[in-house]
């Protein structure tokens, strides 16, 4: 019997080559290693009792990614030939493979070297940590037990790391607004933050990327935790796994970690998205080709094209004149370009990533940082604005009860009934406003006026207040909320959702009697409700053969979970599986608009 283990990555930077590798040298049979397009595949031939012994070798070796998309086993026939492995010397790039894991929970020895994962490039040996430490330690495991020791009497360390020089402090200290939290017993993940299976799956992938968790009441009340939600991660080296086992060895649960891993991601129904990207996820090459050289710089990264194909990076600068690409909400742009639609740019990323150039698509964008937008492509018609959200939402709530009021009688009676209902309210929003540091898009404004409106804020910081009714509606176990009324009404230039009918029928559930965790929910409930008829109508419109999920907006697990429900039954759904789904993204794709 010959069978193929079959494993999709969509990675380059070889991880899978050297797990297979590693594979090889510890199997008895002789196995043929090569890869077919994004495939890395093990065949091999024996009897059935071999076969499975190979299962069992390649089961704990082969970790769960976010880039590995499927593996399967399949029975073949012919012999693999003289496809082989190619062999690449990439920059080691993982955190810790599978086996390092194992090895260092049994002898926290995170010193040894692994021609798998190996190290990153800030290399710490045993006898740097003991001079830092002031120790003379021969045992890895009794330096991290006095280092986490240290630690639970100073209530603070600062330790070097394959990650730099890292700060970790304990929890109940004062909130350590700037860091995030560390895991260090997982066991006691989910009776202290509010997390899926799926969010607890991705936490644990070879890459080791923080996301977004709110805590649990009792676990905020006992250690003080004053923001709504916090970066949550696990160890993402060895000398921090080595430090965590050992504090967790002494009954810490969590400590504050700053140096959070960028690389961050959400997830919802078995599916992940890339929030951020971090470690070596650049750069990024597609082999697309430009007739005319071109770039784009766009929140700090840059996408490059010409006639040998396209380039993604941090730090690229072109060699030759190109055509600059600029999107229209840069304000601080100078010089001559080519302005683009981020939509439009979030639609094409996703496009070359699925080899869709052609296909008609309904494109969803929603950020919490640019303005927002659903729209659609065809081939024949181009691009179509569906529904902007237009930056239109006021920072003060007097602005927003008096344009509310002045919509019509109806409009005029709710602002009445709602400051005779809740007068001290009322009093609140009238006299409530948003600042921010950021840009926040016309969503987060929304939905941090919501939030005032609702009673769960009172001004102030717009993500913070954006964050309060997020993490109110995460409470809700229910399966549908109230509807509240995303509408487009058309203006002058767009299609254009109001805010103000939004917060209108949140008004008039409020003096329903709707409680707060509902009337939340619906906020997000009804978006994905929303979004799901704006698909309906394009496919209408223009036959379209799938829909485009981008935008960090979809960094909120609810909306994610409830899009994906809104949308698949009826439509292929595709987001970017290589890249961020906001900002990477839009560099990459707009440098190809116009190229479809």
């Amino acid at each position: 019997m010959r069978i193929a283990f079959k494993f999709q990555y969509i990675h380059d930077n070889a991880l899978f080559a050297r797990l297979l590798e590693r594979v090889r040298e510890k199997s008895d049979l002789s196995l043929c290693l090569y890869e077919d397009a994004s495939y890395h595949v093990i065949e091999a031939s024996g009897d059935q009792g071999e076969l499975e012994a190979l299962a069992e070798l390649v089961s704990p070796l082969i970790p769960q990614s976010l880039f590995l998309l499927e593996h399967q086993i399949e029975e073949v026939n012919e012999e693999c030939g003289n496809k082989l492995l190619e062999k690449k010397k990439e920059p080691y790039s993982v955190p810790y493979c599978p086996e390092c894991q194992h090895r260092i929970m049994r002898s926290y020895d995170p010193f040894q070297p692994c021609n798998v994962c190996g190290f990153s490039d800030s290399e710490v040996s045993l006898e740097q940590l003991n001079t830092a430490l002031q120790t003379d330690f021969k045992s890895s495991k009794e330096l991290f037990s006095l280092a986490a020791a240290k630690l639970i009497e100073d209530k603070e360390l600062s330790l070097m790391t394959h990650n730099g020089i890292r700060t970790f402090s304990l929890l109940g200290r004062g909130d350590k607004s700037d860091e995030g939290i560390m895991i260090c017993d997982p066991s006691e993940l989910s009776s202290s933050f509010l997390i899926t299976q799926d969010e607890l799956d991705t936490l644990m992938m070879i890459e080791k990327p923080s996301m977004r968790l709110k805590p649990k009441l009792t676990f905020r009340a006992e250690n003080d935790l004053q923001r709504a939600f916090y970066p949550v991660f696990f160890a993402d080296d060895t000398i921090t796994l080595a430090l965590s086992l050992a504090l967790s060895d002494k009954g810490v649960f969590a400590v504050y970690c700053d140096q959070v891993p960028a690389l961050r991601t959400a997830s919802a129904l078995q599916e992940h998205v890339i929030i951020n990207e971090g470690r070596d996820m650049l750069p990024w090459q597609h082999h697309m080709k430009l007739d005319s050289a071109a770039v784009c710089n766009f929140e700090g990264f840059t996408a490059y094209g010409d006639e040998s194909g396209l380039l993604l990076d941090k730090s690229f600068v072109p060699q030759v004149p190109s055509i600059s690409y600029i999107s229209k909400d840069d304000l601080s742009s100078e010089g001559k370009g080519v302005y683009f639609e981020p939509s439009h740019a979030a639609l094409r990323s996703v496009a070359l990533e699925h080899d869709l150039e052609t296909k008609p698509l309904c494109g969803i964008y929603l950020s919490r940082q640019h303005d927002s937008q659903i729209c659609s492509y065809s081939s024949k018609i181009g691009y179509t604005a569906l529904a902007d959200f237009i930056n239109e939402v006021p920072t003060e709530g007097r602005v927003m009860l008096a344009s509310i009021a002045q919509m019509d009688d109806a409009g005029r009676r709710l602002v009445e009934n709602y400051k005779r209902e809740y007068p001290k309210l009322y009093e609140t929003v009238e006299n409530a406003s948003f600042s921010s540091s950021s840009t926040p898009s016309m969503l987060t404004r929304l939905w941090a006026m919501a939030a005032l409106f609702i009673g769960l804020s009172e001004g102030g910081d717009i993500d913070v207040a954006c964050e309060q009714l997020e993490s109110t509606a995460i409470e809700f176990n229910g399966k549908s909320g109230p509807r509240i009324d995303y509408k487009v009404t058309k203006g002058e230039n767009s299609y254009k959702v109001d805010p103000r009918l939004a917060i209108r029928s949140a008004m008039s559930f409020k003096l329903a009697g709707v409680d707060e965790y509902l009337l939340s929910f619906g906020f997000i409930d009804s978006l994905a409700d929303f979004i799901g008829q704006q698909a309906e109508m394009t496919d209408a419109n223009i036959g379209i053969e799938g829909v485009t999920l981008c935008g960090s907006l979809f960094e909120n697990r609810q909306l994610l979970m409830r899009t994906y429900n809104a949308l698949s039954p009826n439509y292929t759904i595709y987001r970017n599986k290589r890249l961020p789904i906001d900002g990477a993204n839009i560099a990459i794709g707009a440098i190809t608009l116009g190229r479809e």
